[in-house]
């Protein structure tokens, strides 16, 4: 039956590829590929490998999470919408075949420009250090993914309020707004709930999981399972006609 469930999932994975490249949507990638470059080159391009290079890459990947999640998520209308969702069990696959190919777009375009850069220096530090690096960007674009999908289980209205959680939670360094001793904190207490992006970004140059930054990066977790869940049940309920 597992084996079923995951042939299933990845004949969707396939289609929605295959949907992706015959529409030609790579290129809004390709738009934020330039764009990235024409405004991060110089840490690009420095003498020596850096560490820091990680907080760029992460901001590379929600940039890239931006333009992909709705390309992807609104890629398929009218009968090919339909004859997907008509497949028993359809609307669970297609959810999670959407999630996963958006992730993959992002990380492979990430991984790619990581690996040009490493190569740069060829330095076997940077190289021995990837595959955690890489997780974490992994982190960061499921938790970006599930977060913009609110607006496609429930309502599109919903997408400028998750675009501004998503830039507050990679510039806002929560550990710094503790310890939070009044109610009348309130915007403290809203801080503390964006999204841990700032902290991930951290602990991919760093490599340290500092006690401040550790309660964030459990709700990080957490929030992961949750959007995932309350994403999960709007696409299940949602009027698709």
């Amino acid at each position: 039956m597992r084996q079923t469930a995951l042939r299933q999932y990845l004949a969707y994975l396939n289609f929605l590829y295959r949907n992706y490249m015959r529409s030609h949507r790579y290129l809004r990638e390709l738009v934020v590929v330039v764009i990235f470059h024409i405004f991060f080159w110089g840490f690009l391009y420095s003498n020596h490998p850096e560490d820091p290079i990680w907080w760029v890459f992460s901001v590379f990947a929600v940039l890239l999470n931006l333009v992909t999640t709705p390309s992807v998520f609104l890629l398929e209308r009218g009968n090919t919408l339909h004859f997907l969702l008509a497949r028993p069990h359809g609307r669970r696959f297609l959810l999670l075949a959407k999630v996963g190919l958006i992730v993959l777009i992002d990380l492979a375009l990430v991984a790619f420009f990581a690996g040009i850069y490493g190569l740069r220096f060829l330095s076997a530090s940077f190289f021995l250090h990837f595959p955690v690096r890489l997780a974490g960007i992994l982190w960061i674009l499921l938790l970006s993914t599930l977060l913009l999908s609110l607006a496609y289980s429930y309502r599109p209205q919903l997408s400028w309020l998750l675009m501004v959680l998503l830039i507050f939670g990679g510039i806002v360094n929560k550990a710094a707004l503790l310890p939070v001793r009044l109610p009348g904190q309130f915007y403290k207490w809203l801080a503390l709930a964006l999204p841990p992006f700032f902290e991930i970004s951290y602990l991919l140059v760093s490599l340290k999981i500092t006690p401040r930054a550790l309660p964030f990066l459990i709700a990080g977790l957490i929030q992961l399972f949750l959007l995932g869940w309350i994403s999960y049940r709007g696409w299940m309920r949602r009027d698709f006609v």
